[in-house]
C-alpha cells in the first residue's frame, strides 16, 4: 500500500514537472511573439516616416545629387496643359467667338 502511495507521488511529481515545462516554453513563445509584434510596428514606422515628402527629398539629395528648383513653378493640369496655359486652337483668336 504504501509503495502504491509513493508511486502516485512520483508520477503526480513527473506530471507537475512536465506541466512547468511547457509552461515556461509558452513563456517564452510569447515574449518572442511580443519582440516580434514590436519590431514589426518599428519597421512600419520607419516605413511611414520614409515615404514623408521631406524624407524622399532629403533621399533624393542624398543619392543623386538633386535638390528642389524653388526658383520655377512648373503645374500641369488635368487636361494636360503644362504650366497652367489652357491649350490654343489654331485659327481661333481672342475674340472669335464673339
Amino acid at each position: 500500500m504504501v509503495g502504491l502511495l509513493c508511486g502516485g507521488l512520483i508520477t503526480l511529481l513527473l506530471l507537475n514537472t512536465v506541466l512547468a515545462e511547457g509552461s515556461f516554453r509558452e513563456s517564452d513563445l510569447r515574449k518572442a511573439n511580443n519582440e516580434l509584434a514590436q519590431q514589426k510596428e518599428e519597421r512600419k514606422n520607419a516605413n511611414a516616416r520614409k515615404k514623408m515628402p521631406g524624407a524622399i527629398a532629403e533621399d533624393a539629395e542624398q543619392r543623386n545629387n538633386q535638390r528642389p528648383d524653388w526658383d520655377s513653378i512648373h503645374v500641369i493640369d488635368p487636361d494636360g496643359s503644362p504650366d497652367g496655359q489652357a491649350p490654343v486652337e489654331q485659327g481661333a483668336g481672342a475674340g472669335a467667338g464673339r
